[in-house]
């Protein structure tokens, strides 16, 4: 690990458990840039002000500039989150906005602590076309086209647009793979928390259904999830203002078969953070949980998307129902546009390495 990675840990730390000796920032481009990928720019930047960073003014002054320009864009994606928002409720498509736009609002006193990368919404799969159609209109284009009609309403984790530089992820459930397949994404729609954006409110999830997603997402999205993502998951199992309730979010766990991953999340957070969580939380750090369960983490370890989808493929297909395995096996196999004799000759070599 690098000073400047072990500098950024405590910076992640900070806020909670007794106050220790004032972290010194580096003066250094890698310093700016860990902080910068790790997502934790604004706290660095109240911790200086609080008086718990201290460092040269050169350094400081580095760590202020980075953090303008991140709150830039930050600003440009709450913009387009408006504009979606906009653009759904006229539609008639019921929504719910999740990880970095929301919590930016839900967890900080100030949001600038909290900055994100796009605009995550979520929208019922039976309305998912429909969303996709009207962001069209405004002028968002498609990352990638759809496999085959009707994927993205049955078995898609969600759809990414673009427009105007910023990036539009609508999802139809928080992970994909066999743990997407588990969930029941209609629950997350029946209690409904607010946040407001220039004046304008947003809906967005409940704490508890917040942090199912914060454990999924760090667990299932990333093989090395960044700090902020960690500091969601302590911020959200200690929020006092709309407490978690533990017994909802251990009964959803359990529904949704999501026991390794709420195990493998909070190992992640031990692994980084010197924060003790909750006993309600942290008791998932030694919990048994199904071999099943535990064998269906490992496609999700892979960084390389392709690759990433390739591996978690055969466990989709393994969870889900056999009334939907034939139409999920003809759009992997299969997408649209593809000639059969060029799809078969090529599994056919794969076959042969």
């Amino acid at each position: 690990m690098s000073r400047a990675t072990g500098v950024a840990e405590r910076i992640a730390a900070l806020g909670f458990g007794e106050a220790a000796a004032p972290i010194e920032l580096e003066d250094s481009d890698e310093m700016v840039a860990v902080l910068r990928a790790e997502r934790i720019l604004g706290v660095a930047v109240s911790g200086v002000q609080g008086g718990q960073i201290i460092g040269s003014a050169d350094a400081l002054g580095a760590i202020g500039v980075a953090h303008d320009e991140v709150m830039r864009q930050s600003m440009r994606i709450e913009i387009e989150a408006l504009n979606v928002a906009s653009v759904l409720s006229d539609a008639g498509v019921e929504h719910r906005f999740l990880k970095g736009t929301a919590l930016a609002h839900v967890l900080y006193d100030d949001p600038a602590e909290r900055s994100f990368r796009d605009v995550d919404v979520l929208v019922h799969g039976s309305d998912i076309d429909r969303a996709v159609a009207e962001l069209t209109l405004l002028g968002a284009t498609r990352a990638r086209p759809q496999l085959r009609d009707g994927y993205d309403a049955r078995f898609g984790k969600s759809v990414t647009l673009r427009r105007d530089g910023v990036e539009i992820d609508l999802h139809r459930v928080l992970s994909p793979g066999p743990f997407g397949v588990w969930s029941n994404p209609r629950e997350l729609f029946l209690l409904r928390r607010s946040f407001h954006v220039a004046g304008h409110e947003l809906s967005t999830l409940d704490s508890t259904d917040h942090l199912v997603h914060a454990c999924y997402h760090v667990a299932l999205g990333q093989v090395t999830p960044v700090l902020a993502n960690l500091r969601d998951i302590v911020l959200l199992a200690t929020l006092t203002s709309d407490p978690v309730d533990f017994d909802r979010f251990n009964e959803t766990v359990d529904r949704w078969r999501g026991g390794a991953v709420i195990k493998r999340a909070v190992r992640l957070v031990d692994g980084r953070l010197d924060i003790e969580l909750p006993d309600a939380l942290a008791s998932y750090r030694n919990k048994p949980v199904p071999r099943e369960e535990l064998e269906m983490i490992t496609p999700y370890l892979s960084d390389d998307p392709g690759g990433r989808f390739a591996a978690l493929a055969p466990s989709t297909l393994k969870a889900l129902p056999m009334s939907d395995r034939a139409g999920f096996a003809l759009a992997v196999g299969l997408p649209d546009g593809t000639n059969p004799r060029d799809r078969a000759r090529d599994l056919l070599k794969r076959a042969k390495r």
